[in-house]
């Protein structure tokens, strides 16, 4: 499955050209950014709730030298992982600075009209230009990459709100979890001296054994349960290193061997450049053994997991794909949820801990699947930046 940003940019039909016109635009639109920096703040801070946003004269300087630069980077004609990330972060801003969506939408909306406007003002060097080739191209152009922003805002937003979503059943989970923790504490002790008593009786142990045996691996269940979402509700604790992500999946394949031969399941392991990056390698495998373990049971007549571990410039793209039955979109969308789980005995935690551990490495998890067409999850891992990047304000 492709990387989030190179889906994006499909379904716009963004290509090369698309690319090299936009750049050869930017010396032609870049001395009008001010109209169009003015007309995006004379917008928001025309309406009240939108003006609310903002503290005061200097943050919304701040702002609009932000927005200039942002304008600038639209016509620098690198659109790729680095660039994804950036925007990202910008979306990650706007969410965090409590401006609604609406408003934020209808100012991108008057940033399209500022170009489309200086683009016709320019009509005539725009026919001359061989790479642009022509008003209709320019705007072709400069709507994809406006389409593709605003797309990523929009999955700022959604973001925000999935992650709201799962704080809810996040915080009751955990406070569930401590007050259970002591009543099974207590069970447990109680059951270990009724087995102490049972064995210095008369009584016949063989008895009452099986009982509480059943007792004793219901009891570990519960408590299993519990640790995990004690885990979940914890932040998930980082530890970095250099380490080869494809010899996790080597290991993995090794490691569990005879469950993958016993399931009928063949796991290929292919590799596209140098795999090694600094992470938490423990928390990655706990990820991916996650991944294969919910493969290997959703293929119960056998079957086939690929790997692919592709490195580029700004990181690793993970994808492992299933040929198992797929999943129906209501699931696909759900599959990330705390407890949601299509499995009779799962919890519907490993999942929601996986996303955790993948975010904390700045990283992202994306799931394709359609039924009976398999399951692709696409692991984005970026490497990490030498210096933390300063909150960039927009």
């Amino acid at each position: 499955m492709m990387h989030f940003f190179d889906e994006i940019k499909s379904y716009v039909g963004f290509t090369d050209d698309d690319a090299a016109r936009l750049k050869a635009l930017g010396p032609l639109v870049e001395p009008r950014f001010s109209e169009v920096v003015v007309a995006f703040y004379d917008a928001l801070m025309a309406h009240p709730r939108a003006r609310g946003v903002f503290v005061g004269p200097e943050q919304i300087d701040r702002l609009r030298a932000s927005l200039k630069v942002w304008l600038g980077e639209l016509f620098e004609g690198r659109y790729d992982d680095a660039y994804f990330a950036h925007r990202q972060h910008i979306g990650r801003v706007h969410v965090n600075v409590g401006l609604l969506p609406q408003f934020m939408f209808g100012a991108m909306n008057l940033i399209r009209h500022g170009f489309l406007e200086i683009l016709s003002d320019q009509q005539a060097r725009l026919e001359d230009d061989p790479v642009i080739l022509g008003l209709r191209h320019a705007v072709t152009s400069v709507d994809r990459i406006l389409d593709i922003e605003l797309t990523i805002m929009v999955q700022s937003y959604w973001d925000s709100l999935m992650k709201q979503k799962l704080e809810i059943p996040a915080a009751l989970a955990t406070g569930l979890a401590h007050e259970v923790r002591n009543p099974l504490n207590a069970i447990g002790l109680q059951m270990t001296l009724l087995e102490r008593r049972l064995r210095s009786s008369e009584v016949d142990e063989g008895v009452y054994g099986q009982v509480l045996e059943a007792v004793r691996a219901e009891l570990r269940r519960i408590q299993g349960l519990n640790s995990e979402i004690l885990d979940f509700a914890k932040p998930v604790d980082i530890h970095t290193g250099p380490a080869d992500v494809a010899e996790i999946f080597y290991e993995i394949r090794r490691n569990h061997e005879l469950t993958l031969e016993a399931g009928g399941v063949q796991m290929d392991i292919e590799v596209d450049g140098d795999p090694v990056m600094v992470c938490d390698r423990d928390r990655l495998m706990q990820v991916f053994i996650n991944l294969m373990t919910n493969a290997v049971e959703a293929m119960p007549e056998g079957g086939h997991i690929r790997v692919e571990v592709v490195q580029n410039e700004s990181g690793l793209r993970v994808e492992f794909g299933d040929s198992g039955p797929g999943m129906s979109p209501a699931m696909k969308y759900r599959i990330f949820d705390l407890f949601y789980t299509s499995k009779a005995s799962g919890t519907g935690i490993g999942l929601a801990i996986a996303r955790k551990i993948v975010e904390a490495h700045g990283g992202s998890i994306d799931v394709l699947s359609r039924p009976g067409e398999g399951t692709t999850f696409t692991v984005y891992l970026p490497y990490p930046r030498r210096d933390a990047e300063d909150e960039v304000e927009r």
